[in-house]
């Protein structure tokens, strides 16, 4: 009987695990796996962001004029490198803040899939040929990257792509046709300090003296008279050696013949643009997502 008595036993309890195994919600945590163990890049519990990127120490993201203007040609994000070593940014991604907000549409709220964009290559400089060759976007120690939404309006009389401002940039910040923002430094050199100065004519010397830096001339048929003046630049009748040194040395083409290969050429700030059509940081509850190139969430900003 005791033999018995042990296997009905045996029987009782084996039903009882399969009664448990069966009334068990699907997806219920057991003591071995923990909650978020998966490595997700972010987490909704509290509005609280996991920061899980490599780069999440050094790299710092700004909200530049996001809160305050409209226009995709002027709304622009920051990143900054603030480590000790360079850091490629190419095919990063920045995520708004879109499928967080509710909208009212027709009495009733709904939510949309956020927008992204990905940091491509760029031009260590804009060429004056129009034929830009692009690289990686690499971040050195203490360097910015300006993320524009839009694009550059014109694209007359150089094609802009993103590029790394340089002591030639200022020419194109000169120019009527374009509009950066923020502004691009001026960092060109002073006209007097071009080589072959010195071995101009004394009336050249003394109006390229006069010459403010990254402007480029006008070269004028008359004179400020209004008499025909072939050899006039800025309305100032010259020797036609200066128009030639002029013509050779003060605008955006000639700055780059000259000085793309000086030590000091390139800035610190590289132009990104996206090229997207519209807005794509709100006004108000908006919240900024910076992901390196595997997805990882580097840094995040919400206002």
């Amino acid at each position: 009987m005791k033999n018995g008595n042990g296997t009905l036993e045996g029987i009782v309890i084996l039903a009882v695990l399969l009664v448990i195994i069966l009334i068990m919600p699907k997806g219920a945590p057991d003591s071995t796996t923990a909650p978020n163990s998966s490595g997700n890049t972010s987490s909704s519990e509290g509005n609280v962001t996991s920061t899980n990127s490599s780069y999440a120490r050094d790299i710092s993201l700004g909200t530049g004029n996001a809160a305050y203007v409209q226009q995709p040609y002027e709304e622009y994000v920051t990143i900054d490198n603030r480590g000790r070593e360079p850091i490629d940014i190419t095919n990063w991604q920045l995520k708004n803040g879109k499928d967080k907000r509710a909208y009212d549409l027709g009495g009733s709220l709904k939510y949309f899939p956020a927008d992204t964009a990905t940091i491509g290559q760029a031009a260590i400089f804009v060429s004056p040929s129009g034929l830009n060759k692009l690289q990686n976007v690499v971040l050195k120690p203490s360097e910015t990257a300006i993320i524009t939404t839009g694009s550059v309006g014109s694209q007359l009389p150089y094609k802009i792509v993103s590029f790394k401002e340089n002591i030639c940039s200022g020419f194109l910040e000169d120019l009527p046709e374009y509009r950066f923002t923020p502004t691009l430094a001026r960092d060109c050199l002073r006209p007097e300090d071009e080589s072959g100065v010195s071995g101009l004519d004394t009336e050249c010397r003394r109006f390229i003296e006069r010459m403010t830096s990254c402007y480029t001339p006008k070269f004028d048929t008359r004179d400020a008279e209004g008499d025909i003046c072939s050899n006039c630049v800025d309305g100032k009748l010259l020797s036609s050696s200066c128009v030639a040194f002029i013509k050779n040395h003060f605008n955006y083409g000639s700055c780059i013949a000259n000085h793309a290969n000086d030590s000091n050429f390139s800035g610190r700030i590289w132009r990104i643009f996206l090229g997207k059509g519209w807005e794509m940081w709100a006004e108000d509850y908006e919240t900024v997502e910076l992901f390196d190139q595997f997805g990882r969430l580097v840094d995040h900003r919400s206002y």
